[in-house]
């Protein structure tokens, strides 16, 4: 029973029991969650903070998804053009040998070129998640097609050395990725490139040669595939520049997320060892409220006098 005497004392550990009930509570919570709140609201002063570096971290991390699928993609194009410049100087090999001696029919160059037309239409068309990468912007098509009724690279041999393009099925469109607020990188190579057109039809050229035991031909075959060999290193070198742009993005963007993501956790984490010292303080704090509010509704005038 609340007395008149005891009232205001009641009262007073009432509220200060209801505070300390609350930071008990809060403070399980802390631990719980490792978080300091779970409402913007008890952090106003900080919230529009807060925010502004949740939105830039998932701004930053969506720039490194970027990056790294255009890093795959260009890797992916290197590789491939590692395996054809490596397969050109293979073949300039071969070819100089038939031109130097007199055993030009002694040399398989139908098969060659056959084979190597095969091999090049496969890296021409290669895929990254569903994509083909040298079409262009027809990602959905793929880029090489030698069996095109329109492409006809051996036409007017010998004698007549003219670029034909209809084997490809893409388009023109150079792709792109945005990587930072303010930067876009254009990327990739299309296979309608003149080093790739030269390579087709240099091949061409060297079955022709084959078949039909025609240095002439076999000496443009030559010729063709030294230019393409130029121009595929050059796109190795570009493709190196690049790589090199999207690394140095990579790093700048894996800098700014630690700073965001400290400065967040600086804002939104607790000390799990000092919440729960004070939660232990806490706990015993409203042990002892208990145990007074008990004590003073037990006073009596008999065990006052007492």
């Amino acid at each position: 029973m609340i007395r008149v005497s005891s009232y205001a004392q009641n009262q007073l550990l009432q509220t200060n029991m209801g505070t300390t009930q609350a930071k008990v509570s809060d403070r399980t919570v802390q631990i719980a969650s490792g978080k300091v709140t779970q409402q913007y609201t008890n952090i106003s002063s900080q919230a529009l903070e807060l925010a502004s570096l949740q939105r830039s971290n998932v701004r930053t991390e969506q720039f490194e998804k970027n990056i790294q699928t255009t890093k795959t993609r260009l890797e992916i194009m290197d590789s491939n053009m590692s395996t054809i410049a490596s397969r050109i100087t293979n073949l300039l090999s071969d070819v100089a040998n038939g031109l130097n001696g007199s055993n030009i029919e002694e040399i398989p160059f139908e098969q060659f070129a056959i084979s190597f037309r095969q091999e090049l239409t496969a890296l021409m068309n290669a895929q990254h998640e569903g994509r083909y990468l040298f079409a262009g912007s027809l990602t959905d098509t793929p880029p090489v097609d030698v069996t095109d009724a329109a492409y006809t690279p051996q036409a007017g041999l010998p004698g007549t050395f003219t670029a034909d393009f209809d084997y490809y099925q893409g388009d023109n469109v150079t792709l792109s990725n945005r990587i930072d607020q303010d930067a876009t990188l254009s990327y990739g190579i299309t296979a309608d490139a003149p080093a790739f057109e030269q390579l087709l039809r240099s091949l061409a050229y060297v079955e022709y040669a084959g078949a039909n035991d025609d240095k002439t031909v076999l000496q443009e075959a030559y010729n063709t595939l030294q230019t393409s060999l130029d121009g595929v290193s050059d796109f190795r070198s570009q493709i190196g520049a690049q790589l090199s742009v999207l690394e140095g993005s990579e790093k700048k963007h894996a800098d700014f997320k630690t700073y965001v993501q400290n400065t967040i956790s600086g804002i939104e984490d607790i000390d799990v060892a000092e919440a729960t010292s004070r939660l232990a303080f806490d706990q015993v704090q409203l042990q002892a409220s208990y145990i007074s509010l008990t004590r003073i509704n037990e006073i009596t005038l008999l065990n006052y006098l007492r």
